[in-house]
């Protein structure tokens, strides 16, 4: 194929009906599993297996012949007329289950592609017609084949001549409709995707601009518009290589067969709109005895329930438009407030139809989370308007739900569980309250060991924390405490109130925390953005409490670390601004790409300063708020996804970027629920949990050093290649990058602070993976190798440098023991492996 031709390598393969076989990291394993196996022994066993389950199916059925035979017996013998039947489950014997090695076989494996002439010619006419469809009228394609008969490879080869490329010098409408030449013109002007010449002709962008065109009249008021009415002629008997392309509108037909006739397209308008409240929840008497049986209504288990109670709702009050209005049909009482249902319709009374709409009001009222079910009808008159009816169907507004589960959280796992009560609908008005009760038992790491001189060099993983308490959440489906009158339908927004207590007892310490929120979220149409405010001063408030072990006070005080002292510290967070914003583009290049954005922000004891600024310091240096000391603090975290698919393999890209700023009143780093750790399963996965950094600090010379390693800043990124084994297992090759570092200088984590020369101190590690996929749940399991450790001395940072300069450090750390020409503390475990591998199971993907 020529370089000059504009037509990728892909799009042509594309096309191709006989291809490899497919390769992985340029081997042919599912090929290879596929011959590994016999055939002719795997269909036997199939047919072994077939022949045992109707074996089995005859004697199940003749067992359930006998029971029912006697229950039949047993019921004539008491005088009824019914009874019970007995169902056995029979063994499937059209689709028989997959043994191993069948599904490494046939579920796995891929059997060799074998050469079919006919299928070359196919494929030779495949390319012709798609470099047709490119604008390359005249274009010629020849196939080559050679047979090598010794190695039982047929290599084929196809030779592109495309000719000349057509451009399309002109396209133009042809319709007598008005509205639909008015909106043409306003598409071509303003629309996506419109086609203006001269351009390069192309059959998909042409396929392209007909769906754009049809969403575009549809979108300007033209009901039933349908991309079947466009079609295009297109003129290529002018001389040269330049076409015309015309664009016909076919007349719209309504009726079928006898009232089938024409009506044409023009501007429609919403005449009226109906809610119907499919549900008799707060009907006061026996609906069918007083409503259903004097019409002879006899509702199957699948039919609508009639409504026959009329509401009409008008919004208006002096500043609205009037056309907020809407027609409610319902049974006693309405379920829900007409104004919260009509606030989700977009189709109002009076304005012009729109198509987009339709989704959007199905999305606006499926996300209230009250109704079952939504179904939108519309009616079209004679006067070129609609009437638009809503069918609903109500959820059980009341539920109670136990939920017992693993946790993971850092590469420590643990058992909970939670009792929860949600009333989806409180007071008729939308409003969500979740009450739950939780607890549970984690791994945590310990912060110090047991001994005097060394420290764990590993987490441990008994089960050492018990966490329990109850939380509340109202989430209420408008700005509180604004009247939903106040605002536009485009606002979307949600007001969550929400407070929790948690009790964690670990060995060293008792920690009580009480959080409360009080937050404005926005949703956009699509809910592709959720933008989230907490309101100053009371949108997050959170109080700490830790109760600590003389032991740990000892080890505390001993340690004299400013950075830990501040930790393990009672505290008081009253947020300034807590900001939260995240968005999803799940639709590039038609769903193969993914994109999401998300970041936080918060600011935290500024207001709270502001009051305190003449208070007296407290012994330990703090001002205090209320007898509390308070954190004052900024910070800030990004987070960047790209997820890309190709078939049964995809990418994965991750970049992280966060930091902080400890300000007067809050001490040396952030508080402990905001600092940024490195390493574990969803980080660095090279390195254990919470133990990497901060910075180019060498922990391995610290014996008094801490299990958990935190920071104010962070930056991380990550890449994952994953593909597809069998439905069940699924592989992965991933690499992660990143530290995190201090912002203010630690004496007790020298090389922790942030410098210039922040990106040499990343660490580099690689790894393999396996997921297990549940439908349900992803389990993972993840092997993660050290590759740079940036705490490493100069020369021996990566895996394949020599290890002599980390032995120098100890040695000049701690001396040679003359006894054995060792450094000192050698034999006690001191210095660890700076390049151990990682294990780490998991629940879900990393990113």
């Amino acid at each position: 194929m020529p370089n000059s031709t504009k037509l990728s390598k892909s799009e042509v393969e594309s096309v191709i009906r006989q291809r490899p076989a497919h390769r992985t990291l340029g081997f042919r394993f599912k090929l290879r599993a596929f011959n590994s196996i016999d055939s002719t022994k795997t269909e036997i066993g199939k047919k072994k297996r077939y022949l045992k389950y109707r074996q089995k199916n005859k004697e199940r059925i003749a067992r359930q012949k006998k029971i029912n035979d006697r229950r039949i017996a047993k019921a004539f013998k008491r005088g009824e007329d019914f009874y019970k039947p007995k169902k056995i489950d029979l063994k499937d014997t059209v689709e028989v289950k997959h043994t191993l090695r069948e599904r490494v076989k046939y579920d796995y494996g891929e059997a060799p592609v074998i050469y079919d002439s006919s299928m070359m010619i196919t494929s030779k006419d495949q390319i012709q017609l798609l470099l047709q469809k490119k604008g390359y009228f005249g274009a010629e394609v020849r196939a080559e084949v050679e047979l090598k008969a010794k190695k039982k490879y047929a290599y084929v080869d196809y030779f592109l001549t495309p000719g000349y490329l057509s451009y399309v010098d002109s396209i133009f409408l042809r319709t007598e409709n008005k509205a639909v030449q008015q909106v043409y013109k306003k598409y071509i002007e303003n629309g996506e995707n419109a086609l203006i010449a001269p351009f390069r002709f192309d059959s998909e962008a042409l396929s392209v601009m007909r769906k754009s065109m049809s969403d575009y009249m549809k979108n300007s008021a033209l009901y039933g518009f349908k991309e079947s009415y466009i079609t295009f002629e297109v003129d290529t008997l002018k001389q040269g290589d330049s076409i015309q392309i015309a664009i016909d509108v076919s007349k719209r037909l309504i009726g079928k067969d006898q009232t089938e006739r024409e009506k044409p397209f023009a501007y429609t308008r919403i005449s009226k709109v109906y809610f119907h409240l499919m549900d008799t929840l707060n009907y006061p008497g026996n609906f069918t005895k007083e409503q259903l049986d004097p019409r002879g209504i006899d509702l199957g288990p699948y039919d609508n329930i009639p409504t026959y109670d009329t509401l009409r709702y008008d919004w208006y009050d002096g500043k609205n438009e009037r056309n907020r209005t809407a027609t409610f049909l319902y049974n006693g009482k309405l379920t829900t407030k007409a104004e919260l249902i009509e606030f989700q319709n977009y189709l109002e009374e009076t304005n012009y139809y729109k198509g987009d709409f339709v989704g959007q009001s199905y999305s606006r009222l499926m996300n209230l989370n009250i109704f079952k079910t939504v179904k939108p009808e519309i009616i079209e008159n004679e006067d070129n308007s609609i009437d638009v009816h809503y069918y609903l169907t109500t959820l059980e507004q009341r539920t109670f739900s136990f939920e017992p589960k693993t946790t993971h959280s850092n590469s420590f796992l643990g058992v909970s569980t939670s009792l929860n009560y949600i009333n989806r609908n409180l007071y008729r008005t939308g409003n969500k309250l979740k009450i739950s009760f939780s607890g549970g038992f984690e791994s945590q790491p310990d912060i110090f060991s047991n001994e005097e001189t060394t420290v764990l060099k590993d987490g441990t993983r008994s089960l050492n924390t018990i966490e329990f308490g109850p939380s509340i959440e109202l989430d209420i489906p408008r700005l509180f405490p604004l009247k939903m009158s106040r605002l536009s339908k485009n606002q979307n927004p949600t007001t969550t109130f929400s407070a929790a207590y948690n009790y964690q007892l670990r060995p060293e310490f008792k920690r009580q925390t009480i959080q409360l929120n009080y937050l404005w979220k926005f949703f956009d149409i699509d809910r592709s953005q959720v933008f989230t405010v907490g309101i100053p001063l009371i949108g997050g408030i959170q109080f700490v409490r830790i109760d600590k072990t003389e032991d740990f006070k000892d080890r505390l005080e001993q340690q004299n670390d400013l950075f830990l002292i501040n930790a393990y510290s009672n505290q008081a967070i009253y947020k300034d601004a807590a900001v939260t914003y995240s968005y999803a583009n799940p639709t590039l290049k038609d769903g193969k790409i993914t994109f999401n954005y998300g970041f936080s922000f918060d600011m935290a004891g500024m207001a709270i300063s502001l009051l305190t600024k003449d208070n007296a310091l407290n012994e330990d240096g703090y001002k205090e708020f209320l007898g509390q000391r308070y954190s004052q603090f900024i910070r800030l975290d990004n987070e960047f996804r790209l997820h890309q698919y190709f078939n049964e393999k995809s990418l994965h890209y991750r970049l992280q970027i966060g930091a902080g700023v400890p300000l007067e009143n809050n001490g040396p780093s952030l508080p402990f629920d905001y600092s940024f750790f490195g390493g574990g399963s969803n980080d660095n996965r090279g390195f254990r949990a919470r133990s990497l950094g901060p910075g180019v600090y060498k922990y391995y010379l610290d014996t008094s050093r801490t299990v958990t390693e935190m920071g104010d800043m962070r930056l991380g990124a990550s890449l994952e290649y994953r593909f597809k084994i069998t439905n069940l297992f699924e592989a992965a090759v991933f690499s992660d990058v990143g530290n995190v570092w201090t912002y203010n200088e630690d004496e007790n984590r020298p090389g922790g602070q942030i410098t210039n020369d922040f990106y040499k101190q990343l660490s580099v590690s690689a790894g393999v993976g396996l997921r297990l996929d549940f439908s349900f749940l992803i389990v993972r399991l993840d092997l993660g190798f050290p590759l740079r450790n940036p705490a490493l001395p100069k020369n021996g940072k990566w895996i394949f440098q020599s290890r002599d300069p980390f032995i120098e450090e100890a040695e000049n750390q701690w001396g040679i023991d003359p006894s054995t020409g060792d450094y000192y503390y050698k034999n006690d475990g001191v210095l660890p492996n700076p390049f151990q591998p990682q294990f780490h199971i998991a629940i879900g993907y990393p990113f």
